[in-house]
């Protein structure tokens, strides 16, 4: 028996003018990608030149840094490629509103798992300038949001009006 692949490739290949999809920035995988290496070169930069952890690792032990770290990643990842999966996976006749899962508890499943991976990261690293990269990272995330809830309310008015007003953007509601 062979495995669903998590996000059908021909689906995905040109997934940015995909006609069943309400569209993301056109440059918005580009900026993920860059975004990606840089915080991959400044946290390695300041592992083995400008140790800035230094300041906060003898302050924060590993046994508890590891398991946060891990369970960061770990559920950032799964929330990541699940979102990715769920809107990805399968060619819909037309732009469709997707609201159930994951998808009513936070409007951008997606971006808020690679943030958690990265703060993951944070943890297990405690680099300063990576903290820095991050706010970074953070503000591009948050612009590609607002970009693609712009193309939704072109879309979908009034009902992804309603959503945004039921489903936070970031932070789930606990009550």
């Amino acid at each position: 028996m062979t495995e669903k692949p998590i996000v059908n490739e021909e689906l995905y290949k040109d997934h940015e003018n995909r006609p069943d999809l309400a569209g993301e920035h056109p440059f918005g995988d580009t900026l993920q990608l860059i975004m990606l290496i840089i915080f991959s070169i400044v946290i390695t930069a300041d592992f083995f030149i400008f140790q800035t952890y230094d300041y906060f690792g003898g302050n924060i032990p590993l046994i508890i840094r590891f398991p946060i770290g891990l369970v960061l990643i770990a559920f950032g990842g799964w929330l990541a490629l699940r979102g990715i999966q769920i809107v990805f996976r399968d060619l819909r006749p037309e732009p469709t509103m997707i609201t159930e899962g994951m998808f009513s508890k936070v409007r951008h499943p997606i971006y808020l798992g690679a943030m958690l991976v990265y703060l993951g990261v944070l943890c297990l690293t405690l680099s300063f300038l990576g903290a820095a990269v991050f706010l970074f990272v953070m503000l591009v995330y948050q612009w590609l949001a607002k970009h693609e809830e712009k193309l939704m309310l072109g879309i979908f008015g009034d009902k992804y009006r309603d959503y945004i007003r039921r489903v936070p953007m970031w932070v789930p509601k606990v009550f």
